[in-house]
Order: structure tokens, then C-alpha cells, then sequence
């Protein structure tokens, strides 16, 4: 897990789970706020896939919701496609959630 700090105050972290000998799942990728439109979450991002690459891993994936364009386009500027959907009941209302696949 890589934890992102803002004077010495966590601010942002993405999780990085073995799922088998080529993939990797990333998890829990979330930035506050404020650190938002600074480049922290591309950086973290690179981080993350840096990570995969040295530990060769051929591909990583993340869930999102729909809804979060920046996230989205974010994913999209790395090389990440969607590779499949399903909606999703289990937080009070309907949501499209999105797999994104990278092949490293």
C-alpha cells in the first residue's frame, strides 16, 4: 500500500492485491480533496504501476463507479480500457460499476 501525505497528514493511498501469477487488483485508490487537480493521483497511479511492473505482473485492474469522470479520465490517460460492467445495488441506489484492465 502506498500512503500519500500532505504535511505529514495522510492524504491519499492506493492498496496493490496479488489476484494470481499475472494479475494485479488495485484497491482502496482515493485522494482527499484537496489534493485533487495537483497531480498527486497521477503520481500515485504511476507508483502503483510502476510496482506491478517491477513485481511482473502482465496486467492490473481497478473497479469505479461511472459517475467519477476525473477517476475515469485519469485511468483512460494510462492506458486503462473497461472491460466490463454490472450495476450494483448495495449502496441504497442503482450504480454502474466499471472494470478497468491495463496490460503492462
Amino acid at each position: 500500500m502506498y500512503i500519500l501525505e500532505n504535511d505529514g497528514v495522510p492524504s491519499g493511498c492506493v492498496a496493490i492485491t496479488h489476484v494470481d501469477e499475472a494479475t494485479a487488483q488495485l484497491r482502496f485508490y482515493f485522494l482527499e480533496p484537496e489534493m485533487r487537480g495537483l497531480g498527486a493521483g497521477h503520481k500515485l497511479l504511476d507508483m502503483a504501476i510502476d510496482f506491478c511492473k517491477e513485481k511482473k505482473y502482465e496486467r492490473v485492474f481497478l473497479w469505479t463507479f461511472s459517475t467519477l469522470m476525473a477517476a475515469r479520465h485519469l485511468y483512460g490517460s494510462k492506458g486503462f480500457q473497461i472491460t466490463d460492467t454490472h450495476e450494483n445495488n448495495d449502496w441504497g441506489e442503482p450504480v454502474l460499476e466499471e472494470r478497468w484492465d491495463l496490460e503492462l
